[in-house]
């Protein structure tokens, strides 16, 4: 069998392994099989005293191996916006998967870093296994800046577009829900004031519906490139970290000198926006 196809069956074969057991329980969750990640924001409290709004804003994994009997649960959340994170590949890979019963507007807003291309990613890890230790936890950390940095205009489409009348409840998500959607809530909830450690404690919850997976999935890499490349550096990129967020925030900072200003002058978002949001989102 020829390099590019073994590699090429054993990734598509990881991401089907990634779907299949179960996730722990969270009262934020929903359980919907098919979706390890799936969760209301709902009941954070912001700096002033105010919550969010249940049955509001969700975040996610991506929709395209939700079962058939628990996609019929989605219309019991009432999402009418998907924002979908997604690079063109990745939703040709997994194609959205929506309640026909319910009209949903999909909003597509893609953030790709070139660094994590997951096919590039996956063929070094499974068939060079030239992987340095520590590599790709730096990666990650260079991702997230660039995520805040580089896609501004994506993040300032979503706040205008969460700000709108008429788009609640919607949807926020990426492939596995930790990354590109763990930055979009994590600038979401900031705009609104949530505090800074909640909003971290809200992406470190990816680690426990995805721990049984990076497991399976750190272990199954870690064999198929002969033991070559370090279980390590697999959950590295599997995990979240602090660190990885923190690069995110930093980035902001060093750039534009706090949140308020990234805001104001890196996603052009005033204070009428900003009201609107919070008066949609907050109780």
């Amino acid at each position: 069998m020829k390099i590019e196809k073994r590699a090429t069956l054993v990734i598509a074969a990881f991401l089907i392994l990634l779907g299949c057991a179960a996730a722990p329980q969270h009262p934020s969750r929903i359980e919907v099989a098919g979706s390890r990640n799936l969760r209301d924001l709902g009941g954070y409290r912001t700096m002033d005293g105010r919550e969010i709004k249940k049955g509001l804003l969700y975040r996610s994994d991506h929709l395209g191996q939700i079962s058939k009997g628990d996609l019929e649960k989605l219309p019991a959340l009432g999402v009418k916006t998907v924002y979908d994170l997604r690079g063109e590949k990745e939703q040709e890979t997994f194609p959205q998967r929506l309640p026909e019963i319910v009209p949903v507007k999909v909003v597509s807003l893609p953030i790709f870093y070139q660094g994590l291309d997951p096919w590039v990613t996956a063929r070094r890890i499974v068939i060079s296994g030239d992987v340095e230790d520590g590599e790709f936890h730096q990666l990650m950390i260079d991702a997230y800046r660039a995520y805040a940095l580089d896609f501004r205009s994506q993040w300032s489409s979503l706040l205008q577009g969460l700000a709108e009348p008429g788009t609640l409840p919607a949807l926020i998500h990426c492939t596995y829900g930790k990354d590109r959607t763990g930055v979009a809530v994590a600038i979401i909830l900031r705009s609104i004031g949530v505090p800074r450690e909640k909003v971290m404690e809200d992406y470190l919850l990816s680690n426990k519906f995805w721990e049984s997976k990076t497991d399976m999935y750190s272990c199954l890499a870690n064999c198929a490139s002969c033991f070559r490349t370090p279980r390590s550096e697999v959950r590295a990129l599997m995990e979240v970290r602090p660190e990885y967020l923190q690069g995110a925030f930093e980035a902001i900072d060093e750039h534009y000198g706090s949140f308020d200003n990234y805001l104001d002058q890196g996603l052009g978002i005033d204070e009428q926006t900003l009201e609107r949001l919070k008066t949609a989102l907050l109780e």
